[in-house]
């Protein structure tokens, strides 16, 4: 993959009859049909509406911390436990996904918030009511998909520093990834800190920082962290 190929998948998504038209409106038309044939049709819902506000939403806030209990009575819906259906909807129907918290116990990733993904850029981009760049948690979103190729087991990490990304296998610790669409003089020392402190917790001797553009390398006691391109690191 090169750099103009992977940034125009940022912008596009993958939906394979919107790259060959390029009309934008088959992406909203799309995610109606999946509200409403997929979910709303399949699980006997009647809000449609709700749902929908609910979606877009959670689309336009992609790389952030979301809880069932933190949204109670917004959008008219009052239970926890509707928005833990609607969650458990939108994942199965491959809309969005739902990232949990890495803990080795399982109780701790329960309670603990859930970082919302969406499952296609182009669809975020179509459908989304926010109006910033977002470029960080875009890219961040594009690592996520790519890691959900080849892992089952993805979580974030929060403690007394954050990352991004933990995989794993067998429910043990694999590799670790930070994401930075850029790194400057007023990031760099929690990006990369962050990292090492989750790489230290989990006694791992590597980790990634996930960018745009910037390569480099950094070194601390017996951890390395490696500082790669995106398009880069997918093409490896």
């Amino acid at each position: 993959m090169t750099n103009i190929s992977y940034s125009a998948f940022l912008q596009s998504g993958g939906m394979p009859d919107y790259l060959r038209t390029g009309i934008d409106k088959y992406l909203n038309d799309l995610l109606d049909d999946i509200l409403i044939r997929d979910i709303a049709v399949r699980h006997g819902l009647k809000d449609v509406n709700s749902l929908r506000q609910l979606t877009v939403y959670l689309l336009s806030n992609i790389g952030t911390l979301v809880s069932a209990n933190s949204l109670s009575g917004m959008f008219g819906i009052k239970s926890a436990n509707t928005f833990l259906d609607y969650f458990s909807y939108l994942k199965d129907a491959y809309l969005l996904d739902f990232v949990p918290m890495f803990d080795y116990s399982v109780k701790k990733q329960i309670r603990n918030p859930q970082k919302i993904y969406a499952s296609d850029l182009g669809i975020y981009h179509q459908n989304k009511i926010t109006f910033s760049p977002n470029d960080g948690h875009i890219l961040e979103n594009a690592v996520f998909q790519h890691l959900r190729r080849q892992n089952k087991g993805i979580y974030y990490f929060q403690n007394k520093g954050e990352c991004d990304f933990v995989t794993t296998h067998n429910g043990l610790p694999k590799n670790l990834y930070q994401v930075c669409n850029e790194i400057n003089n007023l990031n760099m020392q929690r990006e990369i800190d962050g990292l090492f402190y989750a790489m230290k917790y989990l006694n791992k001797e590597h980790g990634w920082i996930i960018t745009k553009n910037q390569s480099d390398r950094f070194k601390k006691e017996n951890m390395t962290i490696e500082v790669l391109p995106a398009w880069q690191w997918m093409s490896d």
